[in-house]
């Protein structure tokens, strides 16, 4: 997905939860099974039976026990078909705009997830440095109670020496 368009999306102020419902949609979930349908073999099985019985039925071999119903150039499978190739294309469709929506979804859940990681990384480095301010009033402290200790145990200018 293009960045202009995640970018659109997170204008927008849609979240990973409104788009959970949109690809959890009765609408979608049948465009997919029949997308998914319509890409297996089983798909094109069915239909080089379904065309194979359509022209043996409308040449007449079954003989009269069948009637011919669409004569060559089988008028009516034609139209049939061109109206599957439109419903199938809408599905099709459907479908990508689903997968652009779980990548959407996925690429804002990813978002969230590296924003949260950037602000636990922030809260560590401040923690740090309090604990290196810390540290370094402890390292101050330690020192000056060593130059007083160091005072008292050796006197400086009381004649000794």
């Amino acid at each position: 997905m293009a960045e202009e368009e995640r970018l659109q999306w997170h204008e927008r102020g849609i979240k990973p939860e409104n788009l959970l419902k949109e690809l959890h949609s009765v609408e979608g979930k049948i465009a997919e099974y029949i997308s998914s349908f319509a890409g297996s073999m089983l798909f094109v099985y069915f239909h080089a039976i379904w065309f194979g019985f359509w022209i043996i039925i409308n040449q007449g071999f079954l003989g009269p026990n069948l009637k011919a119903f669409d004569p060559f150039p089988y008028g009516l499978l034609t139209m049939i078909v061109s109206l599957e190739a439109i419903f199938l294309s809408t599905f099709i469709m459907i479908t990508q705009n689903r997968q652009a929506l779980v990548d959407t979804y996925r690429e804002l859940e990813e978002e969230k997830e590296q924003q949260e990681e950037e602000e636990q990384q922030e809260e560590l480095e401040e923690e740090v440095e309090d604990i290196q301010k810390d540290l370094d009033h402890i390292k101050g402290a330690i020192s000056m109670l060593q130059n007083k200790l160091n005072q008292k145990h050796h006197p400086s200018g009381n004649g000794t020496g």
